[in-house]
């Protein structure tokens, strides 16, 4: 009979070996878990607030160096077209406190200056202030030079055509327009003085310390950028939360179901032994039985040619009558046998019929003991199997979860 296995020793294949993404996934589980509590939450806040900062000084450049200075380059654009007309009718006119008046519409985001003719001296400035002093910080007739927003002439009588224009609200600065020159009287100059920005500090200073109800200017957008940040460092704590649940599930489910191989293994191990004793004791009853057989067949034989000359010599025995004629000296005197030869022909006669059943029996118990070990060997193969199957499930858990227990590799 052929076995179907090679031995209670074989181990099944090795499952496929991981590919890269799978490597990926270990190598980035074998992180997740080795990650302790006090060095994740605090790594993890290091890494949020460096992302906070990063965001809010990408929108504070935006915000600043973006929007806010468009906005004042569009007001300035507006102003050189209209604001040198109607100063110069105020000067004229001897209104000053219209003059105030125009300056202060403002509201101090950027500077209106009126100087003399020819800028030596202030006239007129803004006074109103908006949180902060920016512009103020420079008002002096030195600083009014190195401006980067050119000025308007206010003239008698007053200029129909802006001198300066922006182009567009991105343009780095004005540009001059051409247009017809009339003779008029220079009354002063007028000079546009933007609002520098805070620094980043300050605004994050302010944000911070002056109230989150007040969602006005680049508050609104750092409000934006907070909640942002601490809504994707919760996810990302989740997620971690969830994939060190998952992978401590098949850490039991891996261990279960190599607990689970171990049984069935000394189970198989068991088996094995039982069928390779139940072999040895086969053989041995074959052979005793082919032996047994062999006496049983050799006996019955023997016992047929002994009551066969038993029947010979009671036909040849010497009659009495025949007897009395022969010489005395001439006969052969017979010991009589103990038993009658009828009596032991028939002890002969039920002894065979037993010996031939005892070696049938023999042969019968040898057979059944043949199939008891086919079946042990259908168990066997079947315990095999199971063995097999539960370390290809083993595999291939462990090939797709780390094991973090002491001594155990990763193998990518």
């Amino acid at each position: 009979m052929q076995r179907r296995m090679s031995g209670p020793n074989a181990r099944p294949k090795p499952a496929f070996k991981p590919d890269l993404g799978t490597g990926l996934n270990l190598e980035l589980d074998q992180v997740i878990v080795s990650l302790k509590k006090r060095i994740l939450i605090p790594g993890l806040l290091v890494v949020g607030v460096l992302i906070w900062f990063s965001l809010c000084r990408a929108f504070y450049e935006s915000y600043w160096d973006g929007t806010v200075h468009r906005v004042q380059t569009v007001d300035f654009n507006l102003l050189h077209h209209t604001l040198p007309s109607t100063l110069s009718q105020l000067i004229v006119s001897g209104r000053d406190d219209q003059i105030q008046n125009v300056l202060d519409s403002t509201y101090g985001l950027f500077g209106l200056v009126v100087t003399d003719p020819t800028g030596t001296s202030i006239l007129y400035q803004t006074d109103k202030v908006y949180k902060r002093k920016s512009w103020q910080t420079r008002l002096s007739p030195e600083n009014l030079k190195t401006e980067i927003e050119p000025f308007d002439v206010l003239t008698d009588p007053p200029p129909t055509s802006a001198a300066y224009e922006h182009t567009s609200p991105r343009s780095a600065a004005a540009v001059r327009v051409e247009s017809e020159s009339q003779p008029s009287r220079v009354l002063g100059r007028v000079y546009y003085m933007r609002s520098f920005p805070p620094t980043l500090m300050e605004d994050l200073n302010n944000f911070l310390t002056t109230g989150f109800w007040e969602l006005s200017g680049s508050k609104r957008g750092y409000l934006f950028i907070t909640l942002s940040s601490i809504f994707f460092c919760l996810v990302v704590v989740l997620l971690i939360w969830l994939r060190r649940r998952g992978i401590e599930l098949k850490e039991k489910e891996l261990d279960h179901i190599q607990k689970e191989l171990e049984i069935r293994q000394r189970a198989l191990a068991h088996l094995s032994g039982e069928l390779a004793n139940q072999k040895t004791r086969k053989a041995w009853l074959e052979k005793e039985a082919e032996q047994s057989y062999k006496r049983a067949l050799g006996l019955k034989q023997s016992l047929e040619r002994l009551r066969d000359s038993l029947a010979l010599v009671s036909g040849q025995q010497i009659t009495a009558h025949q007897a009395e004629g022969l010489d005395p000296h001439q006969i052969v005197k017979v010991r009589p046998p103990v038993h009658p030869p009828s009596a032991l022909l028939e002890e002969i006669e039920m002894l065979i019929p037993a010996l031939s059943d005892n070696a049938k029996a023999l042969r019968s118990q040898a057979g059944l003991l043949q199939d008891y070990c086919q079946i042990l060997e259908n168990r066997q193969v079947e315990m095999h199997q199971l063995v097999e199957n539960a370390y290809t499930r083993a595999q291939q858990v462990s090939d797709r979860f780390i094991d973090m227990r002491p001594g155990s590799t990763v193998n990518n």
